[in-house]
Formats: C-alpha cells, sequence, structure tokens
C-alpha cells in the first residue's frame, strides 16, 4: 500500500486533488497521510516516511502558495503530476449573525488571499487571520476553539463533517477560481 502525504486535513482541496491523482495514475491502494503543510509533505517525502506526495502550488488569484515555494527550496523531488481544480469556499460558522457582528474571519492565508476584497467589503469589522488548513479552522470552529461571532472559509463539504451551517456560499471569487496541485515522488 503506497502511503501518500499531503498538504492539508479531512475535508481539504488537497484531500480531494489526492483522489483525483491517484485515479489519473490508476493507485487504489493507498493511504493518505494528513501532514497539514508543504514543509511536512516535502520532508515526510525526503525522509522516506511516504511515498508520494501532494501540495497546492498556486491558485488563479492568489498566485503561487507562499508555503510551498519556501519549502521546495529546501529539498529535492520530482514532480510527476500537476492538476487544476475548481475550488468553491463557502464561510461556514456556528450560527447566522448580522455581519457586522462577526469579530473574525479564519482560514488559510492563500483563500484569505483569494476572497480578501470581498471580505473587506461585506465584513468590514472581521479580522482576517491565517491558519494553516481551511478544513483545520472549520474542525477548530466545531469544537470550540473559536468564538461564536467567528466564520471561517472552508470547503462545503466541512459543513457536514463538522456540523457547521454555510453562513454565505456562492463568493464571487470561487468563479474561475482554481488551484493547481502538484504530485510528488523522491
Amino acid at each position: 500500500m503506497l502511503k501518500i502525504g499531503i498538504q492539508g486535513d479531512i475535508c481539504s482541496a488537497n484531500e480531494i486533488a489526492c483522489h483525483e491523482f491517484c485515479k489519473r495514475q490508476e493507485i487504489s491502494d493507498y493511504e493518505i497521510d494528513y501532514l497539514i503543510s508543504s514543509e511536512n509533505v516535502l520532508s515526510a517525502l525526503d525522509e522516506g516516511q511516504i511515498d508520494l506526495g501532494t501540495f497546492a502550488y498556486e491558485s488563479s488569484r492568489g498566485g503561487l502558495v507562499e508555503e510551498t515555494q519556501v519549502a521546495m527550496g529546501k529539498y529535492e523531488f520530482e514532480k510527476i503530476d500537476e492538476i487544476s481544480l475548481s475550488i468553491e469556499h463557502v464561510l461556514l460558522g456556528i450560527k447566522k449573525l448580522p455581519r457586522e457582528n462577526y469579530s473574525k474571519i479564519i482560514s488559510h492565508p492563500q483563500a484569505l488571499k483569494e476572497h480578501k476584497e470581498y471580505l473587506q467589503k461585506k465584513y468590514p469589522l472581521a479580522e482576517l487571520v491565517e491558519a494553516e488548513d481551511t478544513a483545520i479552522a472549520a474542525k477548530r470552529l466545531k469544537e470550540g476553539e473559536y468564538a461564536e461571532d467567528v466564520l471561517v472559509i472552508a470547503l462545503k463539504n466541512c459543513a457536514e463533517i463538522y456540523g457547521l451551517k454555510i453562513i454565505e456560499d456562492n463568493l464571487p471569487a470561487n468563479q474561475g477560481y482554481q488551484t493547481t496541485f502538484w504530485f510528488l515522488r523522491r
């Protein structure tokens, strides 16, 4: 069985990309190791802890993923495939509040960058706060690590998995928004 390390957690875009890569590469016997960051993926690949890895390389509006670029400069690896996927982020919360009552919007830096203009217009009082992964932000909200007046940007399926409410979907930046993922080996 192949062990594949991904940048992200359960319910992340990287998990979806991993499954897509495996279909394209006709890999059926694999398990995912949720390593959260590009650095962790490349380190585990370098140390032989995983057989393959995947991470987000760039997004259509946010450009190159900074954490990935930094990590790539530290390790040797071979890119074996690349895929671009349409990403549909939503705003998730514990409960619906008037927009001015949300204090923070938390997500991965790339998601915040993608939606920043819209968020600043529609939620001008909410502080934009970085988390290491969109899915982890949703998980933390559900587990009570964030207050009820916090929103997270994540994939729609996180609402069901973590029992959160979709406060807003069809975010304007979703239109034409694609993320490019790389599939790697040592």
